[in-house]
């Protein structure tokens, strides 16, 4: 995924980057030998490096890259050329820049998660229970992402002949929403994003799976309600940036100095505290009352899929 280029002019120089680099992105790739990235990061050590990585991206396939210049020896200079190279190709470019080299600690890190959230985005593997939908076949196309449409019916049928989850029982005491996270933990394994849509579910079975969403997101898996992959999308890009899920939530109301959003459900290690209550427009077992954690959230809008409101700790990016 990350890659050092440097000029044969300035071999002690990049010796140096390299020592320091590493520090901070880890493992580093031979150019040379670079096959199927999708968003690679690109470290410009020194000038002369725009051809390098122009052939890089063009020879793996990549969607885009993320580049990160330096003060020193032109590398930043490099940068730019290679931005406007990728761009004229039509390609995506995130540019990070630094002073000196050695200065560059928390942007390399920062450039390595964002090469990682982007890759993550292409090629994802999606499970939509319930039917198939525009979003679907938009991220199909456009992301290149695997969505296994799983009928409502046979998710029904394994959620009666799961045992219960275990946490879940524990958490809330209602062995119906264990089962229901054990059958969503089951579908759900081995890709990167399960989205259920949930008010088929919840008319037909009289019982939400707000909780089990709660407790799985919280557990570190990724669980969008409404069928919405949208929605999904921008959670897996949260989860890649930050750590955190984030959730998605509806607009009530907004000014030009507070915005107010409403949802029944939300990952538990987003809250301090919570409690189980009716949800609010079936008056059917169960929703989620919670206080936030933390004191500010970044809200993500995602567009061409779905308009798709999503809060994610902005404190943690």
């Amino acid at each position: 995924m990350a890659y050092l280029l440097s000029s044969s002019l300035h071999e002690e120089f990049a010796k140096r980057v390299e020592k320091y680099v590493r520090q901070y992105v880890g493992e580093l790739r031979d150019p040379a030998a670079a096959s199927g990235e999708k968003f690679p990061l690109i470290i410009h050590a020194t000038g002369g490096t725009t051809t390098t990585a122009v052939e890089l991206v063009s020879r793996t396939g990549a969607r885009g890259a993320v580049l990160v210049g330096f003060g020193e020896h032109n590398s930043f200079a490099s940068l730019l050329h290679t931005k406007a190279e990728l761009e004229a190709m039509g390609l995506p470019v995130a540019a990070f820049h630094c002073p000196s080299y050695k200065e560059c600690g928390d942007v390399l890190a920062r450039a390595k998660k964002v090469a990682e959230a982007a890759s993550a985005l292409v090629g994802a593997r999606a499970v939509l229970i319930g039917n198939e939908t525009p979003q679907a076949k938009i991220l199909r196309e456009r992301f290149g992402w695997s969505v296994e449409v799983v009928p409502l019916d046979r998710f029904e049928e394994l959620v009666d002949s799961s045992p219960p989850d275990g946490g879940a029982v524990e958490a809330f005491g209602d062995v119906q929403i264990a089962k229901i996270a054990a059958a969503l933990r089951e579908i759900g394994r081995g890709a990167d994003l399960v989205a259920i849509q949930c008010f088929p579910f919840l008319m037909k079975r009289r019982l939400t799976p707000c909780l089990a969403l709660a407790l799985l997101n919280s557990r570190g898996g990724l669980v969008a309600c409404e069928g919405d992959l949208a929605s999904g999308f921008a959670m897996l890009m949260s989860k890649r940036l930050t750590g955190y899920s984030g959730w998605i939530a509806n607009v009530v109301r907004g000014s030009s100095r507070e915005v107010v959003f409403a949802h029944c459900t939300i990952s538990l290690d987003m809250v301090k505290s919570w409690r189980v209550m009716p949800h609010f427009e079936s008056g059917y077992p169960h929703g989620l009352s919670r206080e936030l954690r933390e004191a500010v959230y970044t809200v993500v809008s995602v567009l061409r899929l779905h308009i798709a409101e999503f809060w994610a700790p902005a404190a943690v990016v």
